[in-house]
């Protein structure tokens, strides 16, 4: 019979041993954006960086569909050795199971986390010929309108971020889904909807293209990119904050030490200033953690997404 303590030795002998020859063949970096997609081009940028480190083969690919939830679901079911990687956002991998039904994996059991990489806000857009031009001026609106208020919903966060303004600003209205981003801006910029959260990279540039207007940033500092658009804390929409984080992960299992090796070739990656100059060329922040401070900020959106859901009313579709 195998004493405990000499089961815990051997257990920590091959986690270490394991780290140490890690990696010995090529490592698959898993996103669930198609090839060209904004994830996957930052993907390939930090394949691309992370392959000298490494000394093998880093190769990105792609499982698009479900929200994510193919490409979750298929690391979460991965051999737990280093090699099959996940890159997603914190909307798909957490979120997922509050809006989405059928989902089959855990995201805070099913997955060792490795680090965050970085955040980025959502900015609220209305048509650019709206008489809107402050977000105090768009509530009242909306609380007078007798119409029905129609706002786009392209994506979990921009869900969330909507359910949010709708709580804390008292205001109602009905959703209108997109398949994308970008069909809800030409939404936006048509006027067939009254406004809606968008990424902050087609935000500003839709806005400096003229097809619609800019309100505030869901962030809690203003942003780089677009310093004269205001926080919504700034427009006068109290303790109202978003932020959708991109992390990597792994199957839950792995040892820590491969962990611990993956997040410090992401922290030279995004340090770098090729990998800041990327991210703020995207409206991004960089956001590094430790894999228990990825752990950490897990715990917290799901807390966040639990609110949501408790004064929103948000069933699983």
């Amino acid at each position: 019979m195998i004493r405990p303590f000499l089961l815990v030795a051997a257990t920590l002998f091959a986690s270490t041993s394991m780290a140490q020859t890690y990696p010995d063949r090529p490592i698959k970096l898993v996103v669930s954006s198609p090839a060209g997609g904004g994830a996957d081009l930052l993907v390939r940028f930090i394949a691309a960086k992370m392959q000298p480190m490494a000394g093998q083969p880093v190769i990105v690919e792609n499982k698009p569909g479900a929200n994510g939830n193919i490409a979750n679901d298929y690391v979460a079911n991965a051999k737990p050795d280093g090699y099959t990687v996940l890159f997603a956002a914190s909307s798909a991998i957490i979120a997922n199971r509050y809006v989405m039904k059928g989902v089959t994996y855990d995201a805070m059991k099913d997955f060792e986390p490795v680090g965050s990489v970085f955040r980025v806000g959502l900015v609220l857009t209305v048509p650019p010929n709206s008489p809107f031009k402050t977000v105090q001026e768009l509530v009242a609106g909306l609380r007078s309108k007798d119409s029905k208020i129609l706002y786009g919903v392209p994506t979990t966060s921009v869900l969330g971020s909507s359910a949010l303004f709708k709580i804390a600003t008292g205001t109602n209205g009905e959703a209108v889904n997109y398949k994308s981003m970008l069909d809800a801006s030409r939404d936006v910029s048509s006027g067939d909807i009254d406004y809606s959260f968008l990424d902050t990279t087609l935000g500003v540039g839709q806005e400096r293209a003229g097809r619609l207007r800019v309100l505030a940033a869901t962030t809690p500092t203003r942003l780089e990119a677009a310093p004269n658009v205001p926080t919504m804390k700034e427009a006068g929409i109290k303790d109202y904050e978003y932020i959708n984080f991109w992390g990597v992960w792994l199957p839950a299992k792995t040892p820590s030490p491969v962990a611990l090796k993956l997040n410090g070739w992401l922290g030279e990656v995004m340090k770098s200033p090729e990998g800041k100059k990327f991210i703020a060329d995207n409206a991004g922040e960089v956001w590094l953690s430790t894999p228990a401070g990825l752990h950490d900020q897990m715990v917290e959106h799901d807390q966040l997404w639990q609110r949501i859901v408790k004064e929103s009313g948000i069933t699983p579709q």
